[in-house]
């Protein structure tokens, strides 16, 4: 079986959930070939097709590629291109639309492939008809931004992605919850596989016997649905009792600069430190000098930062963001507590750093073990082998 997964670009070595993915299809025995929309800068022994780019401030360049390509499509996969130009017609798209599809499409429309799989629910617009036009079943996998952000300035914008799917993939329970009140149909099949992780990658925490001066740990991407102002007031908070503390945001985004500016009016420039971009190796390092992680999100999908720091046997303190309190088990391998609620953070890790050493070990050694029965990658291999030997045209 032959699949196309279609992605922005080629995974990094840092982006452990698609290398583990493409990984565990090959060893399958599954033929991949990945459809990007950017050339492939390293090299790669993965199969790459990237979309045929010009460069936007050359105008006769695009017309010749737009020209060049539309006609190799037609040329080269004549059935296809005009089966998709011919869908899109009837789906209300003009002439022009209709065109430029075949013309987005066209490094796509050219392969034989069996599954067109597409890594992320945005990465399926403008692309709902092409496995159609190919004879090709279509899975879609979604996470926090497709589901949680991209709809709010776009209402509706997955209905036909939705009509033309035959299997979905969601990392959470909520993530499907919340697609299906936005149009996905409950009846479309679907299969939760949440992120995995190695922990041998991952080495356990040594944990601190005094953490009356926590180091505290936050990573993720710098933008608003994150949260940061509510961990930035507990820290406040912390700081006006006196507590010495150091937390540590690894992550870089449009915030920075709003979030900087809250820092300085609280005077908190020498206990919060913006580390900026890490790679995965200097993440590591940093969880395993860390004594809690706080994740204090509006909306998660799942948060894989949160499963690592779990497996690092990091004191986690998330908020009740859906996909988080699937991710924590309250009281047993971390806490979950309500977002927004900054005194509530800070309360709760106050109670964590006067909790005795017994107790904050059988939490790290919960949340690790909890990890490696339940997100193991090797597992996460088998469960992507089923999705697709499952799939079938949905009814």
């Amino acid at each position: 079986m032959r699949i196309g997964l279609v992605l922005p670009e080629a995974p990094q070595y840092s982006e452990t959930f698609f290398n583990l993915k493409i990984k565990g299809l090959k060893e399958s025995g599954f033929d991949v070939v990945l459809f990007t929309g950017k050339k492939n800068k390293k090299k790669s022994d993965l199969e790459i097709r990237s979309a045929y780019l010009v460069k936007k401030r050359n105008i006769f360049s695009q017309v010749l590629m737009y020209v060049y390509v539309i006609l190799k499509a037609f040329l080269l996969s004549p059935k296809r291109s005009l089966k998709l130009f011919r869908l899109e017609s009837e789906d209300g798209k003009s002439f022009n639309e209709s065109l430029k599809s075949v013309y987005i499409n066209a490094h796509i429309i050219s392969e034989e492939i069996d599954i067109l799989h597409f890594g992320f629910a945005t990465m399926a617009l403008r692309r709902e008809n092409t496995a159609k036009s190919m004879d090709a079943l279509m899975s879609v996998s979604f996470r926090g931004y497709d589901i949680n952000i991209y709809p709010l300035k776009n209402p509706g914008c997955y209905k036909k992605v939705w009509e033309n799917t035959d299997k979905v993939h969601t990392i959470s329970e909520y993530l499907r919850s919340k697609a299906i009140r936005n149009g996905l149909s409950e009846n479309t099949p679907f299969k939760k596989i949440t992120p995995a992780i190695d922990p041998d990658k991952l080495p356990q925490t040594e944990i601190r016997k005094d953490i009356s001066s926590p180091r505290i740990l936050t990573v993720g991407r710098l933008n608003w649905i994150k949260n940061y102002e509510t961990a930035i007031s507990a820290m406040k908070m912390l700081a006006d009792e006196g507590v010495n503390f150091e937390y540590t945001i690894v992550g870089v985004g449009p915030e920075i600069e709003r979030l900087k500016f809250a820092v300085y009016q609280y005077d908190l420039g020498d206990k919060i430190i913006f580390a900026g971009k890490k790679s995965h190796e200097e993440v590591k390092e940093l969880m395993n000098s860390a004594d809690i992680y706080l994740q204090p999100s509006f909306e998660e999908g799942f948060c894989v930062s949160v499963l690592e720091a779990q497996a690092a046997g990091l004191m986690c303190i998330v908020s009740d963001a859906e996909g988080l309190k699937e991710n924590v088990i309250d009281g047993e391998t971390g806490w979950v507590v309500p977002k927004r609620d900054f005194r509530t953070f800070k309360k709760k890790i106050t109670e964590v750093t006067e909790m005795s050493y017994e107790n904050r070990k059988k939490i790290s050694d919960n949340a690790r073990l909890r990890v490696i029965n339940e997100f193991k990658a090797e597992d996460q291999k088998k469960y992507f082998k089923e999705f697709f030997e499952t799939m079938t045209k949905k009814a």
